[in-house]
């Protein structure tokens, strides 16, 4: 059996790549009408939901059949300046980051592909899921906000380094076990550490060079953060929040993504064309594969194909 697939927003040329992780390799490129942000894969990835910006100055997101690689549908969302999407654990919603004008969340029906919900949110970049599905983290250039998804509703704000407007917006990720989330703080080149418990910032900790994309490894031990002005990738140990490595990278890293088994991370680097694959057993780049243009987010299929 294959290994899972990565897809990469490419930003700058208006595509998708799909790699197969298994050769490290672009096994197609599909084409999007817009400029693509970020992606996510659904629980069982038969989809991805892929955030564009179009040339019409509307915001979309497009869905892609896993198994044909073609766009099976087109939602249109509520602002040109449609940044991050999610898909809840249990796969029948995606939340979709607004930062402009509309400043909301808006929540797809996966069954339907249409508007379920808008939810007020202050400028909006990215967002992320607790386990559960309970809760939405989402990040603004202030801090991050807790989305109640039962209700529906903001819940509350937590303020932390303020992130410079100039960068390409901030990340957030969640552990495993749901306690803690790691939010990067843009111009500030620090990660914060967010009690779920208690929705407080546990702990601040120094990377490199304006953080944006973070994740977290699937056993919860290792939180890597793309460092986009210092061109490499900070390895957090969750259990000390001290940085452990850093991995040098291409040109302007944003985006990171593990995969299921833990054994690599996947970064996309905007500047070079690439995506750099991180050994995390050695914290060495074990490849480098060229994608398109200004490569921004990046998902992995959850599931062999």
């Amino acid at each position: 059996m294959s290994a899972p697939v990565a897809y990469v927003a490419n930003n700058g040329s208006h595509e998708v790549s799909v790699i197969d992780t298994a050769t490290n390799t672009v096994v197609t490129t599909v084409p999007v009408d817009g400029a693509p942000i970020r992606l996510a894969v659904t629980p069982d990835g038969k989809r991805a939901y892929i955030a564009i910006r179009t040339p019409d100055n509307t915001g979309t997101v497009s869905v892609l059949d896993a198994a044909t690689n073609t766009l099976v549908a087109t939602e249109t969302v509520t602002d040109f300046f449609i940044a991050g999407v999610a898909i809840t654990p249990d796969g029948k919603q995606a939340y979709v980051a607004n930062s402009g004008n509309a400043n909301a969340v808006t929540v797809l029906d996966t069954a339907t592909n249409t508007v379920l919900a808008e939810i007020p949110q202050r400028e909006s970049i990215d967002l992320a899921f607790a386990p559960d599905g309970k809760h939405a983290y989402v990040t603004d250039f202030d801090g991050v906000s807790v989305i109640d998804t039962i209700a529906q509703k903001v819940q509350t704000t937590i303020p932390t380094a303020k992130a410079a407007a100039a960068t390409v917006g901030r990340g957030v990720a969640i552990t495993p076990d749901g306690k803690h989330a790691y939010l990067t703080n843009g111009g500030a080149n620090k990660v914060s550490v967010i009690d779920t418990a208690t929705n407080t910032v546990s702990a601040t900790v120094v990377v490199g060079g304006d953080p944006v994309g973070v994740t977290v490894g699937p056993d919860g031990k290792r939180a890597y953060v793309a460092n986009h002005s210092s061109n490499d990738v900070s390895v957090i140990d969750t259990a000390t929040n001290t940085v452990v490595a850093t991995v040098v990278v291409g040109a302007s890293p944003i985006a990171v993504a593990p995969t299921a088994d833990g054994k690599y991370v996947y970064v996309t680097n905007e500047d070079s064309g690439t995506v750099s694959v991180i050994d995390t057993a050695t914290n060495t780049v074990a490849a480098t594969i060229a994608v398109g243009r200004r490569p921004f987010g990046m998902a992995i299929g959850p599931i062999t194909r």
